[in-house]
């Protein structure tokens, strides 16, 4: 991961409060594109906006990178709750493939 974050492949923000990351998440540019993944909070730090704020900062590095696509998965609708009020919004349908047992 470090070697990814040193050649610009990912980039990492977190909410930080007396040295514990509460909140986390992080981007995958490439070229014009990039993903936000991995956005998650600890259970006893939600509900302060720090899902928010880390994907803000998140979108703000991609723009400064040149991303002019940018896109997530939202788990629920709770988190996609907190997208929209980043001006993301829905355009299509994520599947999942599983291994059949």
């Amino acid at each position: 991961m470090a070697a990814r974050i040193l050649a610009g492949l990912t980039c990492v923000a977190a909410a930080v409060e007396d040295g514990t990351a509460l909140c986390a998440g992080q981007h995958q540019p490439v070229g014009a594109v990039t993903e936000i993944v991995g956005v998650g909070t600890l259970p006893t730090a939600r509900r302060r906006g720090l899902a928010h704020a880390v994907t803000a900062v998140l979108v703000a590095d991609a723009r400064s990178r040149g991303a002019n696509i940018i896109f997530l998965s939202a788990g629920d609708d709770d988190v996609a709750r907190i997208y929209a009020r980043l001006g993301f919004r829905s355009v299509a349908t994520a599947l999942i493939a599983e291994p059949v047992e």
